[in-house]
């Protein structure tokens, strides 16, 4: 019997939010920032839940970080949720506030592709973007509409508590591709 291959849900969560910013007509860049600011969201989210089951304490609210406060930012609307970003001089989208924390594009290299195993990463960018083809742009914008389609193969494919078997996940995906 061999090993199973698996991922936590955090970067496939990223790569998916990723994939379907590409499939909305999002730069490379921008798609990278919002898959990463949308999987930091649903980790904040998660969070607040299991500290409300635990019986803990709202965390205090926090300031925005000064270069937030200064900057100037807009609302970006992805995946029905409302995401503060920092643009530059030329109006492009540099950054992203979440949790009060600042986010780059890079974020999404260290903390999503950095996570999968060597290939991986591609392959089921290629998997998600077949998956995501018969999916208007306008359909994944609806509320919770992405986490919809992500905890349906999330939870076929779930090894334990918080990981999913890649091999499991790409054969989902091509049983379930346009």
């Amino acid at each position: 019997m061999t090993d199973k291959t698996t991922l936590n849900r955090f970067p496939l969560f990223g790569l998916f939010c990723c994939r379907a910013a590409l499939r909305m007509g999002k730069s490379e860049t921008q798609s990278e920032l919002l898959g990463y600011s949308m999987a930091v969201l649903y980790a904040i989210f998660k969070s607040q839940v299991q500290r409300r089951r635990e019986g803990k304490e709202k965390k205090e609210k926090r300031e925005l970080p000064e270069e937030a406060r200064r900057a100037k930012t807009e609302l970006l609307r992805f995946g029905g949720h409302d995401f503060m970003v920092i643009k530059d001089d030329a109006d492009r989208v540099r950054k992203s506030v979440v949790g009060h924390e600042i986010h780059e594009p890079e974020d999404y290299g260290k903390s999503v592709r950095a996570k999968f195993p060597d290939g991986w990463h591609d392959r089921l960018a290629k998997a998600f973007d077949r998956y995501l083809q018969p999916h208007p742009p306008s359909d994944l914008e609806g509320e919770g509409r992405l986490y919809e389609l992500y905890r349906v193969w999330r939870d076929d494919c779930q090894v334990g508590r918080n990981r999913v078997d890649l091999e499991q996940l790409e054969d989902w995906l091509a049983k379930h591709a346009g």
